[in-house]
């Protein structure tokens, strides 16, 4: 898209550097912040980290030159409120900054427009909404937390050309190539949690944490167990921070084996299962804003089937499993869909590209 104005030839460069703290920043947002004074850029920074500095503070930092006088691009509103840090509204004002480009408002409806409005009151010319869809495209899981406290929902399949995870054995190593597993971790890297269902844990042991990308602290694990069935055992509990979501049928004695680090949830349950609306909602009070659905094919079957998924990865292996027995990629009851009028689920195409020999496609619902 060729950019109009000067503004946004700034705030796209803002947006480049926002994307540094795509493993760091949340749950806060991404955020690029650039300070430009006679035409020249004196300043860059970005939110590299949850709790650290905020993007247009390391960029006042960074600068080369006095601000004063200066204006400033910054890909979201800024804070206004004073939280882990200063807010950055004091420090622009401080800093002598004449103007303000503000790509997106903050999505909390409790605070957006708050700081363009105080910037103003201080005689600081503000304007807003430059590239915005550009901007807000880069929080989407910040995004919709801020303003419905329910965590952004990431489905990740890898899957055989046929639809399958695993043969009627049970054997899925390997579906996916070493390249599409590189692109997992960096899923995992960007979430807030990683779950899976019982099944996968018992089958496959696996540890679900990041591996060969550098994150600050490692995601939630997340065990979906209607019956507390995970071993005590099990690698998950390997990680700093685990939680596993029951339901009342979970037995009382099995919970308290557990050391007091490991945090159980007991939600109400559907059809004998968790409730995922539920346990969405006490994610979401946890401060979790983005999960990682890694399967099985139940789990995310029923994150789609129930309206609940805002993103899909899916990469596709070119091996095909066949077979009468083996493991569908996504299951939910037959009957939802002889209830719709129109065949399947649809979702949006976001991009189609490749890891290694894999397909690795990405779809919004």
């Amino acid at each position: 898209m060729p950019l109009k104005d000067t503004a946004e030839i700034f705030i796209a460069r803002a947006v480049e550097l926002a994307r540094k703290g795509l493993y760091g920043a949340h749950p806060n947002p991404m955020v690029g912040a650039v300070i430009v004074k006679n035409g020249k850029i004196i300043g860059e920074g970005a939110h590299l980290h949850f709790g650290g500095p905020h993007a247009e503070i390391n960029a006042l930092r960074a600068c080369k030159a006095s601000p004063a006088g200066a204006a400033v691009y910054v890909t979201l509103e800024p804070c206004s409120t004073r939280g882990k840090t200063p807010p950055c509204t004091e420090a622009l004002v401080k800093a002598g900054i004449k103007r303000v480009f503000i790509g997106a408002l903050d999505p909390n409806p409790a605070n957006g427009g708050k700081a363009a409005a105080a910037l103003r009151r201080a005689g600081i010319r503000v304007r807003t909404g430059v590239l915005k869809k550009e901007c807000e495209a880069l929080n989407p899981a910040f995004n919709k937390f801020m303003r419905t406290g329910l965590p952004y929902v990431t489905l990740k399949i890898a899957q055989s050309l046929d639809g399958r995870i695993a043969d009627a054995a049970g054997r899925s190593r390997w579906i996916s190539s070493p390249e599409a597993r590189v692109e997992a971790h960096k899923l995992r890297a960007q979430a807030d949690a990683v779950l899976a269902g019982i099944g996968t844990v018992l089958a496959d042991d696996p540890l679900l944490n990041v591996r060969g990308v550098k994150v600050k602290r490692q995601p939630w694990i997340i065990a979906l167990d209607s019956s507390f069935r995970v071993p005590r055992k099990a690698r998950i509990f390997e990680n700093e921070r685990v939680l596993v979501a029951t339901t009342r049928r979970a037995s009382v004695t099995a919970m308290k084996k557990f050391p007091a680090d490991v945090k159980i949830l007991v939600l109400p349950s559907e059809k004998g299962r968790v409730s995922l609306k539920a346990l969405l909602k006490a994610l979401g009070g946890l401060g979790i804003s983005h999960i990682l659905v890694e399967g099985g094919g139940k789990v995310v079957g029923s994150f789609i089937s129930e309206g609940l998924a805002d993103r899909f990865v899916c990469f596709v292996s070119p091996l095909l499993i066949g077979g009468t027995d083996s493991k569908n990629s996504m299951v939910w009851p037959d009957a939802l869909n002889a209830a719709r009028k129109e065949l399947g689920i649809k979702a949006d195409i976001v991009s189609i590209g490749r890891a290694g020999p894999d397909l690795m496609l990405e779809l919004k619902f």
